[in-house]
């Protein structure tokens, strides 16, 4: 072997030293897997965010070792695996917040983001990175904790203050002017929409918690959806609007009777609000495996760049700030997870000015499992 080559040779395996001791001086937790998902490189963050060592993980399947579970408690990978996704487009996938197992039996929550390895333009595999969000999640659980508090402390004497506002407005302490009934029933209007807030706040906290209970049965969500029109049509006569139903025969689906009735409600009830002129509607068809419950309206619309951030809580489309002032920004956020607790899909189309259509997927009946918060799981 020439001079030449045996400096090249060296100078590779200096480089390969070098990328081996910051793989491994990583602050995240990281690996990398091959096509097939068998881990070929495993750094001490990992370890020690999950207590697996490398010796124990090289050339073995990573759903032995990590099996990431979301806040349902099924495994991520049965459904969608990030890692698999990433291989098959060649590009980054981000995974979000899922419950990753340690050596010890335990649940971690984690962060996780994956990365295409490419040869060639070909991806041969993919790297993990995951960082322990421990911290975050008590954080967060510290100030769900608090907020409920202070909401159910609220709530109370709120109550009270409705009581005696409609014994006053009854006439059960003696006559009112018709000025002070004016002014008592803005109170009460307030009181109210202040009730309204405490209640969606509430609704979730224990929805993102898992606390919230739900009772399972068949729906005709058909039918839930043209009540729900009926009872909020009032309310779309007052504005003059056309009211379009067309439902299909559609095979029930499992779910929660009042919750699903929250849900249509208030879509309902937003295409009402958001619509000056023109109609509101309610569709229902079969698609494939799932029930579809689409409601539109031709109202204000939502602007294309804020459709993605639609469900976040306390958060509103400018349009619709400018055309009513009262409105929390939880609506939204409940419907969102409702629909995501009864393994459904919520999505959006619309446009400034051009009006919103919300598509509620929900699959068709078939016998449901009973699944546990992920953190309960964890204590056994």
């Amino acid at each position: 072997m020439s001079a030449k080559s045996t400096t090249a040779s060296g100078e590779l395996v200096s480089l390969q030293r070098e990328l081996e001791r910051i793989f491994a001086s990583l602050g995240h937790g990281m690996y990398v897997v091959d096509k097939e998902r068998r881990i070929v490189l495993w750094n001490r963050a990992a370890e020690s965010i999950l207590g697996w060592r490398e010796k124990d993980t090289l050339g073995k399947d990573c759903r032995e070792f990590i099996g990431h579970l979301d806040d349902n408690g099924e495994q991520v990978c049965d459904k969608t695996c990030p890692l698999l996704d990433t291989i098959e487009k060649s590009n980054t996938t981000y995974a979000g917040i899922v419950w990753a197992h340690t050596e010890s039996g335990e649940l971690v929550p984690v962060n996780v983001s994956c990365a295409p390895l490419l040869e060639d333009g070909q991806a041969v595999g993919a790297v993990e990175v995951f960082s322990d969000m421990t911290h975050e999640k008590e954080v967060d659980r510290l100030k769900s904790t608090m907020c409920s508090v202070v909401a159910h402390e609220l709530r109370t004497p709120l109550t009270s203050m409705k009581g005696y506002l409609e014994l006053v407005l009854g006439g059960e302490v003696g006559d009112i002017t018709d000025d002070q009934r004016d002014f008592l029933t803005i109170v009460g209007e307030n009181a109210q929409r202040m009730q309204e807030l405490i209640d969606d706040f509430l609704d979730t906290e224990k929805l993102e918690s898992g606390l919230i209970e739900m009772h399972w049965e068949d729906l005709d969500v058909g039918s839930l959806a043209e009540q729900s029109l009926k009872d909020l049509a009032p309310a779309a006569q007052e504005k003059s609007l056309s009211v379009v139903v067309e439902l299909e025969e559609v095979p029930p689906v499992q779910g929660d009777r009042d919750r699903m009735k929250q849900v249509l409600a208030n879509l309902v009830s937003n295409a009402i609000k958001y619509t000056k002129e023109g109609e509101v509607g309610v569709r229902t068809y079969v698609n494939g495996e799932h029930v579809t419950v689409e409601v539109w309206d031709t109202g204000v619309g939502i602007p294309k760049n804020e459709i993605d951030r639609i469900g976040e809580k306390f958060f509103r489309a400018s349009t619709a700030a400018k055309t009513s002032g009262h409105d929390s920004g939880l609506g939204l956020a409940i419907t969102k997870e409702i629909i995501k607790k009864h393994d459904g899909e919520l999505r959006i189309e619309s446009g400034t000015g051009k009006g919103s259509r919300f598509s509620i997927l929900l699959p068709i009946s078939k016998e449901r499992k009973v699944m546990r918060n992920p953190q309960e799981g964890s204590n056994e």
